[in-house]
């Protein structure tokens, strides 16, 4: 009797672990990528982390990476609301720091986190454009121990687009983990 009610609380804890982390799936149209990052979060129960791609449809074609990736996840951090209190009070990463062309774009308090932006112009090759821009954002923040994350890269001509996923997605995953702003 023992063995079974302790395997009934087993398997219910294990239930609600997973529910309680159970992250939503991308947008339509993204395509879940190999996060190797993510699997190690999964299989040790620290944490949980998505990455997705789509290709990027305003991109002029162009040789290179036209896709938009979609990264957003939590992981169990000690100290987490500190660290991200930290990375705001601190200044903006310089420009050069992710190479040639790499400047920083805004940084704010936002959505009860950190909203950065780095803006990427890089030379085109093989189109008529002589420079494409692109731009990364990623948006951190804490809740109960834990550090949010959720970042999209690679936006073509304008974060707007970016924007509006990393809104989405930072009340998404909040609402997965069933912790409020």
């Amino acid at each position: 009797m023992k063995t079974i009610v302790l395997l009934t609380l087993g398997a219910a804890w294990a239930a609600s672990l997973s529910l309680a982390a159970a992250l939503p799936p991308p947008p339509t149209g993204y395509k879940l990528e190999q996060d190797p990052m993510g699997d190690m979060l999964k299989s040790s129960h620290t944490g949980e982390q998505i990455t997705a791609t789509k290709v990027n449809d305003k991109w002029p074609g162009c040789a290179g990476d036209a896709s938009i990736h979609l990264q957003y996840g939590w992981e169990n951090m000690d100290g987490a609301a500190a660290f991200v209190d930290l990375m705001a009070k601190g200044p903006e990463d310089p420009a050069g720091l992710l190479g040639p062309g790499d400047a920083p774009a805004g940084k704010k308090l936002y959505l009860g986190g950190l909203l950065t932006w780095r803006k990427i112009t890089g030379r085109a090759v093989g189109c008529a454009q002589s420079n494409l821009v692109t731009f990364n954002g990623t948006w951190i923040g804490a809740s109960g121990g834990k550090l949010i994350t959720v970042s999209v890269t690679h936006m073509l001509t304008s974060p707007d687009p970016a924007q509006a996923l990393i809104d989405d997605y930072v009340g998404k995953v909040r609402a997965a983990l069933g912790v409020a702003k």
